[in-house]
């Protein structure tokens, strides 16, 4: 297990090394806690994190152990950071008032190969994502994974209960 920051540097120069085929689904678990499944073909890590406030999300995480996530998330369109051009940000505004003009441009947009998070900083904007989200992540994943997730919400739990207890208990 690691602190999900140095995990998620970890994953992000991974990323940067190769953007193509990556996929993330998030949501929150039973106890509130979020979860962060990330995949790059047979490699997936799982990030729990608790967010202290609205600027701050302390947390843990993990490879996966045996991931084949291939099933796990869909192959539509993978996750990774596509600069978006003066040309097309124009664009967009033109369409914001039209919902269906900015998904099909939003389709449009991420068919688009991902890049480095270099290389889509040098542009002047820049589309991350698809990031898909469902109430349950981690019930995606087989059987096997459940130890794992049970072992970083009981650590994550003893965490927040020591360091950031004032922010789980209500005020009186």
């Amino acid at each position: 297990m690691l602190d999900s920051t140095k995990l998620r540097h970890e994953i992000s120069k991974l990323y940067d090394k190769n953007p193509q085929g990556w996929r993330v689904l998030v949501g929150k678990d039973r106890t509130g806690f979020y979860d962060v499944l990330i995949s790059h073909g047979t490699d997936a890590w799982q990030v729990k994190e608790y967010q202290v406030n609205p600027y701050k999300f302390v947390g843990l995480g993990s490879r996966l152990p045996n991931s084949t996530p291939g099933p796990l998330i869909s192959n539509e369109n993978t996750f990774g950071f596509r600069p978006l051009g003066v040309g097309q940000m124009k664009e967009l505004a033109a369409l914001i008032d039209d919902p269906r003009a900015v998904s099909d441009l939003a389709i449009k947009l991420l068919a688009e190969k991902p890049v480095s998070s270099t290389e889509a900083l040098e542009s002047p904007a820049v589309l991350h994502g698809p990031i898909l989200q469902t109430s349950r992540p981690i019930e995606a994943l087989s059987p096997s994974h459940t130890k794992l997730d049970e072992k970083l919400r009981r650590e994550l739990q003893r965490i927040v209960n020591r360091e950031f207890r004032h922010t789980v208990a209500p005020y009186i």
